[in-house]
């Protein structure tokens, strides 16, 4: 059949799988598609009649003895059992083109064992295999109309040497096969069951079950080993009084076993028993009949070696046909059998590899691609081999092999034989564009992998390089940077503080799908408690160069809300994101392990930009005093609720509150230090006074939002809702320093709320500070300072810390009871009342 094409039809399309499993019954065909579903396709009207669902997806099935019960095995290992209809074939096309479902329900479980990997069903009787602790455990059971019965059990060792691929071999399913003689009228009856001929099956199996024609239950192990055990077992007893094990290994093929089966060679030529291993090994096992010069009958075992992995097989009469879910082939056991038949017959064993040149057999491509399940062959009337195959692309294909023309001497084709090649050929064609076009969707797959990756990196190397160039200029902004602004909002009468984070692109690269804007807001009081922080994150859909994207997310107004937050921007990828769904299916498909490695992978982080929103960014300003040299009066709950009795003439004799004084901190800065840092060289008085407000409220004199700043006085209300008064002016210091006087700006902090003003003065700080390490102005000669002012200010803090230390108990060393906050808060005015000058 070397040379020869095939004819492929197909005959449904059932989706990509991953496994499929397919047995015919009559002239239908039961198809598992690794899922829930099971079908039978009706192979007289081409389409699936009826459809059967169990609860989780199917590992395996096998017909009954009486060819109506159908026996599914499940992931979840419960064994079912279903009857299936006796009228497969008179379904009507008048009923409908819909097929029927069939809910198989948990009442058809027969055996629910979490170890069954594998099971047969012979004789009326279960035989399950299951893998517990390192036993191989079969289990007899009955399934006669007397009910479901355990007949017998026992145990073969599982194999523990070490063994790299010996946890990969357990989890693969056992193979069962069952064997009769052919002297046995119930071999010929059972239509999926093997015969073998008397000569060799006592040979195998021994004369025991011989006799009894007992049907052998032969075995293939995920170890390779080949063992066998009589279906009617015997007394495990001799007459000594042992236990004689019922199981017996008669080879090892030491590779998973994929499939067990006879073959006849020849019209009156031997028979053989033929297994095939995963990796491609074939063993052949022929009986050598008594020779004339008397020695006695005996078994020769063949080997031949295939290329591998070998998904799925079945064997004809002379024709061994597998698939390594690449192509399908066809090995001619005839010329592996003949060749051994006049070699020497003292050697029991030859191996015959396939690279062998004095027996050079290979096998024939027959260019049927992705075949992952195969049934039995069957012959058409015009005598050609048909297969029924089912592809990993999920379709159901009819292979039509044509007929052995080895023997045959024309030298010219006949028309109808010149017609049947062409569609041979054009059938090959299709096989090969079917290949070519999987070929080239993966290679456009990978390509556009790459690209993605390509674009990915380049974006990470531009990132970082800016970071690394940012530590060295301070002013240099990063192609890709956020902006972060804090405004107030009012939603349903209730005040929220919303942050706005603005992520521009000025880079070449584009951020498309994938990228996600991810923000981290990290409280103060968290860090310092170790509390956990909150992480916001936005998927971006496509930022072009020169594009702005704008997120907003509000901020606690509660007492959950502490300021000063830091907000952290970054931009993460994770990598699943490379592939788009439809990709990542098809993937998943055709290469697990690397869809698994970007799934646990994780993603790519990209750190961009933190900031920090204090008091001074939370402020709600509002319009300044008339004379600005007071603060609006704060109304306490107190003097809320007398003002209301009293309008309602409800006298009280409770004594009023004591009106609460506003505090007051003030922080020195020197003029001349301020002009040169706020680029502010000749100006006067009262536009550097609003300058530095600006400056304290915008981050800079000309940002945005400095039309709200028009007075060297602003009001405002804090995140706490109690009203504040910032307060910028001019002071001569005249004992200062040693030069004279020193014309500084004073900032001033008013507020009735302790937590405004520190909060407010902390902001303030924070914000001179930023001047101070600003390294892009050298500093100049430092002052000359007074030493009598410097020793004043060291008494008065000497004074302070005195004060401190009597808050505290010299035994236990902690604040008395008798002593409140607010001496604390006294205490910290005090300090502030004459601030350091900073120059």
């Amino acid at each position: 059949m070397e040379g020869l094409r095939c004819l492929v039809e197909c005959w449904a399309d059932f989706g990509d799988l991953l496994s499929a499993k397919a047995i015919c019954h009559g002239p239908d065909v039961i198809i598992s598609t690794g899922t829930e579903h099971m079908f039978v396709f009706s192979g007289q009207e081409r389409r699936v009649k009826t459809v059967l669902q169990f609860e989780c997806p199917v590992t395996s099935l096998a017909l009954g003895g009486d060819q109506c019960s159908l026996y599914v095995l499940c992931e979840n290992n419960h064994l079912y059992c279903t009857t299936l209809s006796q009228d497969s074939s008179s379904f009507s096309a008048e009923e409908g083109d819909d097929p029927t479902l069939s809910m198989v329900s948990k009442d058809s479980v027969l055996v629910e064992d979490g170890n069954m990997l594998s099971f047969t069903v012979a004789e009326d009787i279960l035989i399950t295999v299951s893998l517990k602790e390192s036993f191989w455990s079969f289990q007899l059971c009955s399934t006669s109309s007397t009910g479901f019965q355990k007949h017998a059990g026992f145990q073969v060792p599982a194999v523990t040497q070490n063994d790299v691929d010996l946890q990969d071999r357990m989890s693969l399913a056992p193979t069962l096969t069952c064997f009769y003689p052919n002297s046995s009228l119930k071999g010929h009856a059972c239509k999926h069951h093997h015969s073998l001929d008397p000569l060799l099956f006592r040979l195998l199996f021994g004369v025991d079950a011989s006799l009894t024609n007992s049907p052998i239950i032969v075995c293939g192990l995920p170890d390779g080993r080949l063992a066998f055990f009589p279906l009617f077992l015997p007394a495990l007893t001799s007459s000594r009084g042992q236990q004689k094990p019922p199981t017996k290994i008669f080879y090892s093929l030491e590779q998973p076993v994929v499939f067990i089966g006879t073959s006849v060679v020849g019209d009156q030529g031997p028979q053989c028993l033929v297994v095939i291993g995963q990796k491609g090994r074939i063993l052949l096992i022929k009986a050598n009949q008594r020779s004339s010069d008397g020695k006695a009958a005996d078994c020769r075992f063949i080997e031949h070696v295939v290329q591998g992995p070998v998904v799925c097989a079945c064997v004809d009469r002379e024709h061994l046909y597998y698939s390594t879910a690449t192509n399908l082939f066809c090995l001619s056991l005839s010329k592996i059998l003949i060749p051994s038949s006049s070699s020497s017959s003292s050697s029991p064993v030859t191996a015959v590899s396939e690279g062998d040149s004095t027996i050079p057999v290979r096998a024939v491509c027959l260019n049927v691609c992705r075949v992952i399940a195969l049934t039995e062959p069957s012959i058409s009337p015009a005598g050609s081999v048909q297969l029924l195959a089912v592809s990993l692309s999920g379709r159901l294909l009819q292979v039509t092999l044509p007929q052995d023309s080895d023997n045959a001497k024309v030298s010219r084709l006949a028309s109808s034989q010149a017609g049947q090649k062409i569609k041979d050929l054009l059938a090959g064609i299709g096989n090969v564009w079917e290949r070519a076009s999987v070929e080239k969707q993966q290679l456009e797959l990978k390509n556009n992998t790459l690209k993605r990756l390509n674009h990915i990196l380049n974006i990470c190397h531009l990132l970082l390089n800016s970071q690394k160039n940012a530590q060295e200029v301070c002013d240099l902004r990063s192609p890709i940077h956020c902006r972060v602004a804090a405004k107030w909002s009012t939603l349903l009468q209730k005040d929220s503080l919303i942050v706005t984070c603005i992520l521009e692109n000025q880079s070449s690269c584009v951020l498309d799908q994938g990228w996600t804007l991810c923000l981290q807001v990290q409280s103060s009081l968290s860090v310092s408690a170790g509390g956990s922080s909150r992480t916001y994150s936005f998927a971006l859909t496509k930022l072009d160069c020169g594009q702005k994207a704008e997120v907003t997310l509000p901020l606690e107004t509660d007492a959950a809300l502490f300021l000063p937050v830091q907000i952290h921007c970054s931009l993460g990828y994770t990598l699943q994101s490379l592939l788009n769904p439809e990709e990542f299916r098809q993937l998943s498909i055709n290469d697990t392990s690397l869809s698994q490695l970007l799934i646990h992978t994780g993603s790519i982080c990209l750190v961009l930009n933190t900031f920090t929103l204090d008091w001074l960014d939370a402020l709600q300003i509002g319009e300044p005093t008339p004379n600005g040299d007071h603060i609006p009066k704060q109304i306490s709950a107190w003097e809320a609720t007398n003002m209301l009795l009293s309008s309602r003439q409800i006298h009280t004799e409770e004594p009023a509150m004591p009106k609460t004084t506003p505090h007051t901190v003030a922080v020195h800065i020197s003029s001349e230090f301020l002009r040169k840092r706020l680029s502010l060289p000749e100006c006067s008085s009262g536009l550097l006074c609003i300058s530095v407000l600006r400056w304290l409220l915008c981050g800079t004199s000309n940002a945005e939002g400095q039309e709200d700043v028009q007075s060297p006085v602003v009001c405002a209300r804090g995140p706490d809702r109690q009203e504040v008064r910032l307060l910028t002016k001019e002071v001569i210091l005249s004992d200062f320093g040693s030069d004279g006087p020193l014309s500084v700006v004073e900032v001033q902090v008013e507020s009735v709320s302790m937590s405004a003003v520190c909060g407010l003065h902390h902001a303030v700080l924070r914000r001179v500070q930023v001047l101070l390490n600003d390294a892009s102005v050298k500093p100049e000669k430092p002052a000359e300072l007074r030493r009598q002012r410097l020793c004043d200010a060291v008494r008065h803090m000497e004074c302070l810390y005195k004060d401190l230390q009597d808050f505290r108990d010299p035994a236990a060393g902690v604040m008395k009871t008798r002593r409140t906050s607010e001496s604390l808060f006294h205490l910290y005015l005090q300090l502030r009342e004459k601030p350091l000058v900073i120059v």
